[in-house]
């Protein structure tokens, strides 16, 4: 088999919020690349291959772009992602949905014949570990192109290298605008559509952008009439950028805050902040944070019998919630998703493909979103070859597309490379333990 798998992750995920240090989505990790990264991780294991049953027939299929032909050496395409630590369990999802596709791909043909090697490895959410991984990538290995990371702190640290080589990055779950899009003195831009900004011409997003995900999740509030909003976020700065959005977003979706309250990662008792939304008359609170903090948000809300809708952004969809806070208390929490195995034939299918392959589909979005990712990439692989400034173009110019998450038949554009908006993203909320599309 040639897809690689490096530095396998530990299928526990930590479970205590004391050991999360560090949010997925987040641009809190440095923006620049340290001076001097240590040594990418050696391999752990070589020539790994996805489970047998990978590559199911169903109703999309990366086979579909493989051709035939004399074969030859196998195409290399690098990527990195937390596939231990804090994060773990998002770079798990997004290591197993690379693998599903790279296999169908390859054993359809490959392109003309040649095998497409695919790299993973681990930056244990430490952005120098990120930046040696594609210090490798690019200067031993060769490759033509990266998906990845799940972290974006990583990714604004290891961004500089690849734009620097020209060659094309596909992020499949970090979420933050810094990451695609800068301003116009080519500066990380947190905010999407003011003047003057634009998108990196080197980096592509199948995830759910932030600005995106808070304005999905007003427009459900609008449709149930929810109001007197506050707004709880962690202290990282993922969860500061995105209340930052959501400080704009809200006012001008005709919405009030009432009320903000923090928490840091690792906080176990939440009630005091409760207490004060509670106090102000807060019906909905929307907050930006993981799956450990989210679910002893549920808890504290229990113990002071406050009776509130909790949405926020797709951290709420970490199958964690549940797991901890218990599935009754996590049952109606309202999140944002571009994936769930309901929402589609193409997405329940997918998920039987998991199902399959590794007998768990524990974070199904992650998953979706990394095998559309790896779908973008060979689609476009198979209209431009293997060189990446070909490549680049290929991915900025697909049409036609068709993938597992509600991504758009064109999912780019010269000024435009996130492929999901607001209206290609929905309201998911956990029902009995499962997390669904919610009516």
């Amino acid at each position: 088999m040639s897809f690689v798998v490096v530095a396998r992750a530990a299928r526990a995920v930590v479970l205590s919020a004391l050991a999360l240090t560090v949010v997925a989505c987040t641009p809190s990790a440095p923006t620049t690349p340290p001076t001097a990264a240590p040594a990418a991780p050696k391999p752990t294991t070589a020539a790994a291959a996805a489970p047998a049953g990978a590559a199911a027939a169903g109703t999309v299929s990366c086979g579909e772009f493989a051709s035939q032909g004399a074969g030859g050496a196998p195409i290399k395409i690098g990527s990195d992602g937390s596939l231990t630590g804090p994060t773990a369990n998002f770079g798990n999802g997004m290591k197993r949905g690379i693998e599903i596709c790279a296999k169908e791909f390859n054993d359809a043909g490959g392109y003309q014949g040649r095998k497409v090697d695919i790299t993973v490895l681990d930056d244990q959410v430490k952005p120098e570990i990120a930046v040696a991984n594609i210090t490798r990538f690019l200067e031993q290995d060769k490759v033509i192109a990266v998906i990845g990371p799940v972290n974006s702190g990583n990714a604004l640290a290891f961004i500089p290298k690849t734009e620097e080589a020209e060659v094309p990055v596909i992020v499949p779950i970090s979420t933050s605008v810094q990451v695609v899009y800068v301003d116009s003195q080519g500066k990380p831009s947190a905010i999407y559509g003011d003047p003057g900004v634009k998108p990196r011409k080197w980096v592509f997003r199948s995830s759910m952008q932030d600005n995106f995900q808070v304005e999905t999740i007003l427009n459900y509030a609008k449709t149930k009439g929810w109001d007197a909003i506050g707004i709880m976020n962690d202290t990282t700065g993922y969860g500061t950028s995105s209340k930052q959005t959501a400080d704009k977003l809200i006012p001008a979706g005709g919405f009030k805050i009432l009320a903000n309250e923090t928490y840091n990662v690792g906080d176990t008792d939440m009630t005091s902040q409760l207490q004060k939304l509670k106090a102000a008359g807060v019906k909905q609170i929307i907050n930006f944070g993981l799956g450990p903090e989210d679910a002893n948000l549920l808890i504290s809300a229990q113990k002071v019998d406050y009776k509130v809708q909790f949405s926020g952004a797709w951290g709420w969809s970490d199958p964690l919630v549940p797991q901890l806070a218990g599935k009754e208390l996590a049952e109606g929490v309202v999140t944002v998703a571009s994936f769930t195995p309901d929402q589609s034939a193409a997405a329940g299918d997918f998920h039987q493909k998991m199902l399959k392959a590794y007998n768990e589909d524990p974070f199904p979005i992650t998953a979706a979103q990394a095998y559309d990712a790896t779908r973008m990439m060979l689609m476009a692989l198979s209209k431009s070859g293997p060189d990446s400034a070909k490549l680049r173009d290929a991915i900025e110019n697909l049409d036609g597309f068709k993938g597992v998450t509600a991504a758009p038949a064109k999912p780019f554009g010269a000024d435009r490379h996130h492929s999901l908006e607001g209206k290609d993203m929905f309201a998911a909320t956990w029902k009995n333990g499962e997390l669904v599309k919610a009516n």
